[in-house]
């Protein structure tokens, strides 16, 4: 794949140009996210609740509230608790209250879901890193690094007007 070299013409807005990356970037989203669940069929997992399951193995025994899951994946609130309620299913995460706030309640792994993430937690990274074709490790990173410029949070993103 080469770069390629984008010329805006005088009839490009700055809008119609960002819309037309947006509108690839569903579609790249949806074709990718399909892929990945083709990929971790096995598990019967989405992409998501495997992203679930690696940021809880991150977080290790000490666990994690659904809010901030979903802040790390980037989803809503209920789509955190709907991949925990997921992974306990499965049996490889667990819910418990908060050691200091017994209101809250954490997520953490089972054994059963370290031994996963221990003993193929690689092998699937590896899996649904080769959904992104023949992109070269330096492209990966630029390709990472673009989209780490787009806004995540829609409560820091500043407000669109829409003409009247």
């Amino acid at each position: 794949m080469s770069d390629v070299e984008v010329v805006a013409t005088a009839d490009d807005s700055e809008d119609a140009l960002r819309f037309d990356a947006f509108m690839q970037l569903l579609r790249t989203a949806g074709a990718l996210d399909r892929a990945a669940a083709d990929a971790l069929s096995d598990l019967d997992l989405t992409a998501g609740a495997f992203g679930a399951l690696v940021e809880l193995g991150a977080v290790g025994s000490e666990g994690i509230a659904p809010s901030e899951l979903a802040r790390r994946l980037a989803v809503a609130r209920r789509t955190a608790t709907l991949y925990v309620d997921i992974l306990t299913r499965q049996g490889w995460a667990n819910r418990g209250a908060h050691p200091d706030d017994r209101r809250m309640v954490l997520a953490r792994l089972t054994t059963a879901g370290e031994t996963l993430l221990a003993e193929l937690g690689e092998a699937y990274k590896r899996r649904l890193s080769h959904l992104l074709g023949e992109i070269t490790p330096l492209q990966a990173e630029r390709l990472r690094q673009l989209l780490a410029l787009v806004p995540t949070d829609s409560r820091n993103s500043k407000p669109v007007e829409f003409p009247r």
